[in-house]
């Protein structure tokens, strides 16, 4: 089994509802990015009193990074887009954790997009890196 030398590269767009995963899973450079995987970010439905719903909110929000993380694990490079504070939060999180310790993660804004706009923004930012 030979060994693939190639750097892998990964885009999440993220806010705080959803995550689209989006990388050039084959093994052949030619080949074009794809949305990969989907997450949802687990609704609150919770009731009671305005600081057990912070908290019930907190843990939510961590429980939805750690699932996109899990899928963002065997990528070298990673590019995450979106509106608002949720990609500073984000990168924060891989940042706490050893396994992104070596890996490049950019951050950039970026509002709504089409998913055919979201596919080319990420390989027209990996498009050089390969």
């Amino acid at each position: 089994m030979k060994k693939n030398t190639q750097k892998q590269f990964a885009g999440v767009w993220l806010d705080n509802t959803k995550a689209i995963i989006i990388s050039n899973t084959s093994e052949n450079e030619k080949s074009d990015y794809t949305i990969s995987d989907k997450v949802k970010a687990k609704e609150n439905q919770s009731g009671g009193s305005e600081h057990s719903m912070n908290n019930s909110k907190q843990g939510d929000t961590v429980k939805y990074f750690k699932s996109v993380s899990g899928l963002l694990s065997n990528y070298d490079e990673i590019l995450v887009f979106g509106p608002g504070k949720s990609q500073e939060q984000f990168k924060n999180h891989l940042d706490e954790d050893a396994q992104f310790k070596s890996k490049q993660i950019t951050i950039e804004s970026a509002e709504q997009l089409t998913d055919p706009q979201m596919i080319a923004k990420v390989r027209d930012f990996f498009k050089n890196r390969q």
